[in-house]
């Protein structure tokens, strides 16, 4: 079945496009071979190995034994004979396992703590297994589903492109290391990383579901709305004008933002209060508690619908215990107390929606929520009164923007539906300026003399890109900067410029403090830019410094930053006979 609406593919020759949405808890993965003059038609992963029944997700879950070897992955890790081993050999459940891969910026809700990693093993290496693992049941399916597809796959996975989500909040050091962890799981080669690309879970859910006509009614050209993200474990936030419809085309009207507030810390935090709760009774152990977490989980959260009304959580057995609220092997657990445990998460959600509807959004009428914790009665019905209070309906899309996130990555991939995105925070870069002794900003900042003779103190903010900007697809930020060179022509010039971004209201005069190289409050480095200037310094005229007699060359170059897809990319250039040359440049994350 062709993809409803979708034009025929205008590229040359055949190409496959694979998209995997690893969540906190849940995975999917779908592919695409696009085929000159034909209408691409995407396709779901939809047997995985020890699945009970086909299903598009599988647990994002792997087992560890003891050596620190992945034993099973995904649905094999709810396998009763799998449980049964890891049991025995003393396996390191993983799970969550992505959260560990957050920017150092998000904070997890206060008191929550993840699941540990398996012991000397790094959330990229357990992303690099489950996408080993991802890789061969894609292959297997492809494989096994056409009549030639060992030819297929044989011919085309060494040039395969591959789509991952992410939550809104991911920047390039967590694209880096999902992008090497492709790499190394063999999803492309090591020249193939430009193959690699991202989009945001959210935006892939709501291009799947507009794809799929579950929101066309709600679609009107020149419109605003607002998409909400609540995923297992980050709730993601975007506001978007509606620039065309036919064909699609959306642009951020208000900064992307991102809490690690989704559903999976609402079971944490019952698994505290179930603790407490049941501390000093039979169900008091650690296997008891995770039995009460798992009924917690498949039951009283997906049904909680408000205060009014206790929940109970299934302990086993029949015993009753009338002051603790444990009736014939039940626990009740009151409205209230229920609510708590939804708190932190709804707090984070209308924190988000209040800011996306200030900054740039007033002229929205809707908000659209997707992800699994929308589906929650509580989470939905509160959502509904936020909205009635700003006079804007809160909708939800029937079924499928809960588990086909991955056919939404493929449709931003071939639609190219998104034109403009919006910056979240000032990006820029340090550099020396002038030295004003008068300055207070620049006391306790030792000057220093450049080769032209002049004063100057260094690690001046300089904004290349500033905050709630609005950013073209194909738009670049330029600023000017030079490097003076006293070097023999014959040396190489290697020149490197960190990128930071400013994540607080008003950013000071200097990136460092004072006498020191540690960065102040609100700053984060993003990346390091490298270029080769050598063939630039060669076409630059050589200059004499008037107050030292230093013959120099000053290196002319600019800086170029573009958000126009959801990486941040960087590069330089400079002149040479009035063309720009983009020198040999390379980004490096820490």
């Amino acid at each position: 079945m062709t993809e409803p609406g979708r034009k025929p593919y205008e590229g040359k020759g055949r190409r496959l496009v694979v998209s995997i949405d690893v969540g906190t808890t849940f995975t999917a993965a779908s592919f695409c071979i696009l085929q000159e003059g034909r209408v691409p038609k995407f396709e779901e992963i939809l047997r995985w190995p020890k699945q009970a029944n086909p299903d598009a997700k599988v647990p994002s879950v792997l087992y560890y034994d003891k050596q620190g070897v992945a034993r099973a992955f995904g649905a094999e890790t709810e396998d009763e004979e799998t449980i049964v081993e890891a049991e025995e050999g003393q396996w390191h459940k993983a799970e969550w396992w992505k959260l560990h891969l957050r920017p150092s910026h998000l904070s997890t809700i206060r008191g929550l703590k993840l699941h540990p990693l398996p012991k000397k093993i790094s959330a990229e290496e357990v992303l690099t297994d489950y996408l080993r693992y991802i890789k061969e049941q894609v292959k297997e399916y492809i494989t096994s589903t056409y009549g030639d597809g060992r030819a297929i796959w044989t011919s085309l996975s060494p040039s395969t492109f591959v789509i991952l989500t992410t939550p809104n909040g991911w920047e390039g050091a967590q694209q880096n290391q999902m992008r090497q962890a492709a790499i190394r799981a063999g999803l492309v080669d090591a020249d193939g990383g430009r193959r690699v690309r991202f989009v945001t879970e959210a935006e892939a859910a709501v291009l799947y579901a507009i794809d799929g006509g579950c929101v066309g009614d709600w679609l009107v050209e020149d419109g605003h709305l607002i998409l909400c993200d609540c995923g297992g474990g980050t709730i993601d936030i975007t506001g978007y004008k509606i620039a065309s419809l036919a064909p699609l085309k959306l642009e951020e009207s208000s900064a992307s933002r991102c809490y690690l507030a989704g559903a999976v810390f609402i079971t944490q935090a019952a698994r505290q209060y179930l603790k407490k709760q049941l501390k000093g009774t039979e169900w008091g152990s650690d296997e008891a508690i995770q039995r009460a977490v798992n009924d917690f989980d498949r039951n009283a959260k997906r049904k909680f619908d408000g205060p009014e009304n206790a929940s109970w959580v299934n302990l086993n057995g029949f015993k009753t215990i009338a002051e603790l609220g444990i009736i014939r092997g039940r626990l009740k657990i009151p409205g209230e107390d229920m609510a708590k445990l939804f708190e932190p998460s709804i707090k984070s959600i209308k924190e988000g929606l209040d800011i996306a509807f200030e900054n740039g959004n007033r002229l929205a009428d809707k908000v659209i929520l997707v992800g699994g914790l929308a589906s929650s009665p509580y989470v939905y019905s509160t959502l509904v009164k936020w909205g009635d209070e700003y006079g804007i309906s809160v909708s939800r899309p029937d079924g499928p923007t809960t588990k086909a996130v991955a056919n939404g990555a493929l449709a931003w991939y071939v639609d190219n539906s998104v034109g403009a995105r919006v910056s979240k925070y000032e990006y820029g870069t340090d550099a020396g300026i002038l030295f004003d002794e008068k300055c207070k900003d620049s006391k306790g900042r030792s000057p220093y003399t450049s080769p032209d003779g002049i004063a100057r103190v260094a690690n001046a903010w300089n904004v290349i890109l500033p905050k709630d900007t609005r950013v073209e697809s194909t738009k670049e930020f330029v600023r000017n900067f030079d490097v003076q060179s006293t070097g023999s022509l014959d040396a190489p010039l290697q020149h490197s410029i960190d990128i930071y971004a400013y994540r607080r209201a008003k950013a000071p005069k200097f990136v460092t403090f004072p006498g020191k190289n540690k960065l102040q409050p609100g700053f984060d480095k993003i990346c390091k830019v490298t270029a080769h200037l050598t063939q630039c310094r060669a076409s630059t005229p050589a200059m004499t410094s008037k107050t030292t007699g230093t013959q120099y060359r000053a290196v002319n170059y600019d800086v170029c930053l573009s958000l126009g897809a959801t990486e941040l990319t960087a590069r330089i250039r400079w002149k040479e006979n009035d063309e720009w040359a983009y020198g040999p440049a390379t980004v490096a994350y820490d």
